[in-house]
């Protein structure tokens, strides 16, 4: 893909990278903006951002900008899982003024469209979609943030998602990454999350997805959990009946 793309309203998309400081600081500033709950995430930010960190073994990550009006209005996280047919779509979001343009939806399309060619040159053919983990409207502790649950919810829908009938708990973080210390997330928990495929065009025309695979690929290969954690546990005990 190129360092730029032509979207809607006159938007470009801009690949941040290790070579790009300048890039990557906007990023982190504009990802402050757009999702200042999660600060705590700008240091994954800026692992993704190497493309292949070493905390992050099974996966190949992207961050891109979004530039509108002379003004980096969006960002994106999300990377391709080396070892599966799908990818995993950690942060999408946009200033205010830019919301509303169709630059959501044209993003997700890039986003599939770079996962494809990933699954090529990983040996995968073709790449089925991303997982991506979703707030749940009724964990909202206030109106507010139950409104923006759903408007994100309802994002994702208007994007072809598919809420999995899958109990899935986001954790802290990946296990074993050496850029953020668990002292650094000692007030942080475990939550509760809607997981929802975005599937590609082939993704859709197949007749099955296999919701193992696509459990043991967010779990195993990006979160890094052990075969014998709860979380892991409870997923699957609900997937296969036991």
């Amino acid at each position: 893909m190129p360092i730029e793309l032509a979207g809607p309203k006159g938007a470009s998309l801009h690949i941040v990278n290790g070579t790009s400081p300048d890039l990557l600081q906007a990023a982190c500033e504009l990802f402050e903006q757009v999702f200042p709950e999660d600060r705590r995430y700008l240091p994954y930010l800026r692992a993704c951002a190497q493309g292949n960190h070493p905390s992050h073994p099974n996966t190949y990550d992207h961050v891109w900008l979004v530039r509108l009006d002379s003004q980096w209005v969006g960002v994106r996280i999300f990377s391709t899982i080396k070892t599966r047919s799908f990818g995993h779509g950690a942060y999408i979001g946009f200033r205010p003024e830019a919301r509303g343009k169709g630059l959501g939806t044209w993003l997700v399309e890039q986003t599939l469209r770079q996962l494809d060619d990933d699954a090529h040159r990983f040996g995968r053919g073709r790449s089925l979609g991303y997982l991506v983990e979703v707030e749940r409207p009724i964990d909202a502790k206030t109106e507010a943030e139950r409104q923006q649950d759903e408007k994100r919810l309802q994002f994702h829908r208007q994007c072809g998602g598919i809420i999995l009938p899958v109990p899935f708990v986001e954790p802290v973080m990946i296990e074993g990454v050496d850029y953020i210390s668990p002292t650094e997330l000692q007030h942080e928990s475990p939550r509760p999350m809607h997981l929802v495929l975005i599937p590609s065009e082939y993704g859709n025309s197949l007749p099955n997805i296999d919701l193992v695979d696509l459990v043991h690929g967010l779990y195993y290969d990006v979160y890094r959990l052990h075969r014998n954690h709860a979380f892991v546990k409870t997923a699957l005990s609900y997937v296969l009946g036991q």
